[in-house]
């Protein structure tokens, strides 16, 4: 337990795994004041003053995970009311979604995974939240702007041709993202 976190009215639920969404994690709990997560913890230093409730033959997951939106202001709090605590946006305007995605550590909101722009060939079916390109090279430079921007990952749209798609994927994962494709 973090040093600076207080013990009164905090609850551990145990469990043989937690998925956070990025891991699962063997040995841990998920601690709960009132109806916030407030961190994962090895099951061994939960404090002995915290009730720990143990889920047998169980995985818990500390929120659901929506892995296909695309994000307005508006739905932050919705999408907590709902018990969702991570959200993937897989197409918006880069700088705004990046700028949303830094303003949801402080707001009432889930966490954003941002794939950023959706990349598309030349004539993009949703051009406000699409990037256009023309040829492989352009391909491979979008993808390498898009993850020197910062996304945690690349949402590649229909209208990519076939043959672009390997290239874009190998600068995508030299990157250190990985790719969707609609």
């Amino acid at each position: 337990m973090s040093a600076n976190l207080p013990s009164g009215g905090v609850r551990a639920y145990a469990a043989d795994r937690v998925f956070d969404g990025e891991r699962t994690w063997d040995h841990h709990a998920v601690l709960v004041k009132g109806r916030t997560v407030l961190e994962i913890v090895e099951t061994a230093s939960v404090p002995p003053e915290v009730q720990v409730h143990r889920l047998a033959c169980a995985t818990i997951l500390p929120g659901l995970i929506d892995t296909h939106i695309h994000f307005m202001r508006w739905k932050g709090p919705v999408f907590l009311a709902y018990g969702v605590t991570t959200v993937r946006d897989t197409g918006n305007d880069l700088e705004w979604i990046l700028q949303r995605r830094e303003e949801s550590r402080k707001q009432q909101w889930p966490r954003i995974v941002s794939l950023g722009p959706l990349l598309d060939g030349p004539s993009p079916s949703h051009p406000l939240v699409a990037r256009s390109i023309t040829d492989e090279k352009g391909a491979v430079e979008a993808v390498r702007e898009t993850v020197a921007a910062g996304v945690d990952g690349i949402k590649l749209y229909a209208s990519i041709k076939p043959h672009w798609i390997p290239a874009m994927v190998r600068e995508s994962h030299q990157g250190g993202c990985k790719v969707s494709m609609h």
